[in-house]
């Protein structure tokens, strides 16, 4: 339980310095820009490398085979369950677009990769390389799909090549070093090393910036369709994933992350592409947020709780 606070309070403390740089116009407008740029294509996929290479073997690599299942059974159940939940609900076209996939989605590399880190240590990310492996996939197909169809658009841009973002191909580096049993020259693993340690850092910094945007523009009043996507987030898919792995005996280190990865807020990426196909933006933002603050009470809970 100590650990778990200090874990958290580390967390707080790192993205209260983004948070007051922004809150007190410290930095230049582009830094979260770069700093977002820097972590989705040099440090998030130097970590995966690094980590997947030190820390499976080719029998722990082949193990997680049945965990890829497990976890995309667990997000399909999500996304079919958000779908029955946004036809009661009788939500427009657009908005059950943007209400299906941020609930079925978590923000597995910004918030999932320090939390990950802190709270469980280095010996966590490669399982929570196993839950992103999987949920990047399923949100460049069918979390794309679902927005793309929604759209209103004549022109309509999905390609599955984006399927292939630099952190899934980190991972997949990593996946063939560790079944391969191949060690990197030390010049490129210390390079790596070095670009993967930033990682965590430039994460939580650009979270706390996001949260000080997000607050400058005040809370709007919740409605019945935000309370839904939260308990999906917090409550309905931690449990879905914990009762999944323990029906099939899993416990341990693996199921503590996978458990709070469950439990991580909305993807960030789908304001993004919800304002790239015209649907409902300002929604997607919100709900972005609003997880994003439930996160800091939720957090420490699960973190508490697991350890």
């Amino acid at each position: 339980m100590v650990n778990g606070i200090v874990s958290v309070l580390v967390v707080f403390i790192i993205l209260g310095v983004g948070f007051f740089f922004t809150k007190k116009q410290k930095w230049p407008e582009n830094t979260n820009k770069v700093f977002s740029t820097t972590v989705v294509n040099i440090a998030a996929p130097a970590l995966a490398v690094t980590s997947i290479e030190n820390r499976f073997t080719p029998e722990l690599l082949r193990a997680a085979i049945w965990n890829l299942l497990i976890i995309t059974a667990t997000v399909l159940i999500m996304h079919l369950l958000g779908r029955i939940l946004g036809k009661i609900l009788r939500l427009s076209a657009k908005k059950n677009a943007v209400f299906v996939t941020t609930f079925t989605f978590n923000n597995a590399m910004f918030i999932g990769l320090p939390i990950i880190s802190i709270v469980f240590g280095h010996d966590g990310l490669p399982y929570l390389f196993t839950y992103y492996l999987v949920t990047i996939t399923l949100f460049w197909s069918l979390g794309a799909w679902t927005l793309c169809n929604a759209s209103d658009l004549e022109e309509k841009s999905f390609s599955f090549r984006k399927i292939f973002s630099p952190g899934l191909i980190g991972v997949m580096i990593g996946c063939l070093l560790a079944e391969m049993s191949w060690k990197l020259p030390v010049i490129f693993e210390t390079a790596l090393t070095y670009l993967g340690d930033i990682c965590v850092p430039l994460s939580l910094l650009v979270i706390g910036s996001n949260l000080a945007r997000s607050l400058s523009k005040g809370m709007q009043k919740i409605t019945i369709d935000q309370v839904i996507i939260m308990l999906g987030k917090f409550v309905i898919h931690p449990l879905i994933m914990w009762g999944a792995f323990t029906l099939f005996g899993l416990e341990g280190l693996p199921l503590k992350v996978f458990i709070l990865a469950a439990s991580l807020p909305c993807h960030a990426q789908t304001a993004i592409m919800a304002e790239y196909y015209d649907l409902e933006g300002e929604y997607a933002s919100g709900l972005v947020s609003l997880s994003t603050l439930i996160s800091l009470i939720t957090i420490p809970v699960y973190a508490g709780i697991l350890l």
